[in-house]
């Protein structure tokens, strides 16, 4: 966790919450890489920037969030994650985040949004 200052990452695990919570597609968008890799719905592969948040502003319009709850946090390798739950009006979903450990800034460079089978 060298190159993520623990500042500037716990400032965006807090921005990332309140962006889902609202189901905020331009405020993700702006902690995302120039090219990341999502994993939404029928969405999956590398999308720049702009293309990733034009699919999540489609899928919060589907997905309507009501809570958000942050269940760990962690390192492998030297990337960061993130995983936590995002419950909306008809289902919940299981959020995995994974950002750059290269970058000497905090920039996401996946995101999976996945049915919760509980």
């Amino acid at each position: 966790m060298q190159s993520l200052p623990a500042q500037d990452l716990e400032r965006s695990v807090n921005d990332i919450g309140q962006a889902l919570l609202k189901g905020d597609s331009k405020a993700l968008a702006v902690m995302f890489m120039e090219t990341i890799e999502l994993d939404i719905s029928s969405h999956k592969g590398k999308f720049s920037r702009n293309q990733a948040q034009m699919i999540l502003r489609d899928w919060f319009l589907v997905n309507e969030p009501l809570s958000y709850e942050l269940r760990q946090e962690g390192k492998t390798g030297n990337s960061v994650f993130l995983i936590g739950f995002l419950n909306c009006k008809t289902e919940t979903f299981r959020v995995y985040i994974m950002f750059d450990g290269q970058s000497k800034q905090t920039a996401i460079h996946y995101l999976s949004l996945t049915k919760n089978e509980r």
